[in-house]
C-alpha cells in the first residue's frame, strides 16, 4: 500500500535567534474595531511548556486608571474598560515576530431582546464615567507629585538647620496637609486598619463607581435612576476639579 506521510510538529524555540534580538518570552493578543482601531491589548507570560495554552479577552475595551495614593506600577497591566459593543473584531496575537489574526463575531446575550438604541446609550454612559475615572486618577497623579516636591524642599531646609527658614517650613507644611485633605476627599481617608474596611463618606470616585455598577448591570432603557446617578457622578467630578484647581492657583 501507499506510504502514509509523518507530519512532524513546528517547534517555535523561545531563545533568541543568533545575531537577533528577537525574544519569545511574552504573547501579546491586540483587539482591532470594525474602523481598525485597537481598543484593547492583553499581555501574558509565554508558557514553559510545549503544547495547547490559552489567554482569554472578556470582550471589553481599554478602560481608565484609578486614582490612587500610590504611585502606578511600572509595565501595569492596562486596565479594563466597558463591555464591546455588538459586532466584528479583529483578534491578533504575537510571539516575538510571529503574528497571526482572525476575526470573531460578538453577538448580543441572545437570552434578552434588548434594542441596540439601549445598548449604546448605556455604553456612551460608561465611556463617559470611565473618562471621569481617568480625570481623578490624573488629580492624584498631579497631587501626589507635588506633594514629592514639597517632601524634598522640606527635607532640604531641615538639613540647612537655619532659624530664618521657619516660614518656609510652616508654608511647606500648609501646602502638604492641603495636598493631603484633597486626597482624602477624592479616595476616602488612609484607612491602616487590616482587612477590608468601608469609608464612612462618599468620595467622588465612589459616586463614579456607584453610577457605573446601575448603568452597567440593566438591560432596560435608560431610566431616571440612571440618569441621576449618571449626574451625581458629574457633579461630584465637577467639585473635584473646581477644589484641585484653587489649590493650584491660590496655595502652591
Amino acid at each position: 500500500g501507499d506510504k502514509k506521510s509523518e507530519v512532524k510538529p513546528v517547534e517555535v524555540k523561545k531563545e533568541e535567534k543568533p545575531g537577533s534580538k528577537v525574544k519569545y518570552d511574552s504573547i501579546t493578543l491586540e483587539v482591532f474595531n470594525s474602523k481598525g482601531e485597537k481598543i484593547r491589548t492583553v499581555k501574558q507570560k509565554a508558557p514553559e511548556d510545549n503544547g495547547i495554552s490559552r489567554m482569554f479577552w472578556s470582550m471589553n475595551e481599554k478602560g481608565s486608571a484609578r486614582p490612587s495614593r500610590e504611585k502606578p506600577r511600572a509595565n501595569a497591566p492596562e486596565p479594563g474598560g466597558s463591555q464591546v459593543l455588538p459586532g466584528s473584531y479583529k483578534l491578533r496575537l504575537t510571539v516575538g515576530d510571529k503574528k497571526d489574526s482572525t476575526i470573531i463575531l460578538v453577538k448580543s446575550d441572545p437570552r434578552f431582546n434588548t434594542p441596540e438604541s439601549t445598548i449604546t446609550a448605556r455604553y456612551t454612559m460608561i465611556k463617559d464615567l470611565q473618562t471621569l475615572t481617568g480625570k481623578a486618577a490624573q488629580a492624584m497623579n498631579q497631587l501626589r507629585e507635588s506633594k514629592e516636591i514639597a517632601d524634598e524642599y522640606e527635607k532640604k531646609m531641615k538639613g540647612e538647620k537655619r532659624d530664618d527658614l521657619k516660614d518656609a517650613m510652616d508654608k511647606t507644611k500648609v501646602v502638604k496637609d492641603s495636598i493631603a485633605a484633597i486626597m482624602d476627599y477624592i479616595v476616602g481617608k488612609d484607612d491602616k486598619r487590616q482587612g477590608i474596611v468601608r469609608q464612612p463618606d462618599p468620595t467622588p470616585v465612589s459616586y463614579i463607581f456607584i453610577a457605573q455598577r446601575y448603568i452597567a448591570t440593566s438591560k432596560d432603557p435608560v431610566s431616571a435612576t440612571d440618569q441621576r446617578v449618571y449626574k451625581q457622578a458629574q457633579d461630584a467630578m465637577a467639585e473635584l476639579v473646581k477644589r484641585v484647581n484653587k489649590f493650584y492657583e491660590q496655595t502652591w
